[in-house]
């Protein structure tokens, strides 16, 4: 091999490594599940009047506002059952009250949400509840290959 022809060789590989790194770093940012989320929000919202956009944005606000601070309790409460799991002893009463915990906060957690978007949606015409339920929908699981 001449020397052109292995410099050419060492630079496309290290352009292939770069352009691999570059795609690579950005996949988690293309597939976090808040990107996702928002496409489909501003997809629902894009044909909607300016009026009706701002007023759904609204309603979503205040459904997050109070179900963000629920999410990350139950979040806790999982991670202090898995920390159960890891002691070096294993408290089968322990891991069973938290568990019991868990679901007893999702059960409430549950019933909130309920509530909060029936308030949320009573004032709302039929188009707007219809947007209303498109935007708490959740999307299709990705078809199997």
């Amino acid at each position: 091999m001449n020397r052109t022809a292995r410099i050419s060789f060492v630079i496309s590989i290290i352009l292939n490594v770069l352009m691999l790194g570059v795609i690579i770093g950005q996949s988690p940012r293309r597939f976090a599940p808040g990107t996702m989320r928002q496409q489909r929000f501003d997809q629902v919202l894009k044909n909607l009047p300016e009026a009706e956009q701002n007023r759904l944005r609204d309603r979503l606000q205040k459904l997050r506002a109070v179900a963000d601070p629920l999410f990350g309790q139950i979040r806790q409460a999982e991670a202090e059952a898995v920390e159960l799991l890891g002691r070096e002893t294993f408290d089968e009463a322990a891991y069973d009250r938290q568990v019991s915990k868990i679901n007893e906060m999702r059960q409430s957690m549950t019933k909130q949400l309920a509530q909060v978007v029936k308030d949320a949606t009573k004032d709302l015409s039929a188009a707007e509840r219809r947007h209303f339920a498109d935007l708490l929908r959740r999307p299709p699981p990705p078809a199997k290959s």
